[in-house]
């Protein structure tokens, strides 16, 4: 089952809570930037609520798609994976 996230602020958003009962065993990680102008600085990270363990941070480009599919998968009794966005373009994050 896929999990669909649209953002469109600057924001921290969990994606998947810890303890929700949806699966840590993440296949890949999709986070399109649909707007036509502006780039978003994202981080994905693991939270337990104390300290946060970095996956990713990275400028995406109007346009444009990253596509993350390797050393995904988490324990989801211990952490939320959440994602930070940097401005108000329009993001979809999908995770498979």
């Amino acid at each position: 089952m896929a999990i669909y996230t649209n953002i469109s602020s600057a924001a921290t958003t969990t994606l998947i809570t810890k303890d929700s009962g949806v699966s840590g065993n993440i296949k890949k990680i999709t986070i399109a930037n649909h707007d036509d102008s502006d780039a978003n600085v994202i981080q994905l990270h693991l939270y337990d609520g104390s300290t946060t363990f970095v996956i990713v941070e990275t400028s995406i480009p109007a346009r444009t798609t990253l596509v993350l599919n390797d050393n995904l998968s988490f324990d989801p009794s211990i952490y939320n994976l959440r994602i930070i966005t940097s401005s108000t373009a329009e993001t979809t994050i999908i995770i498979k």
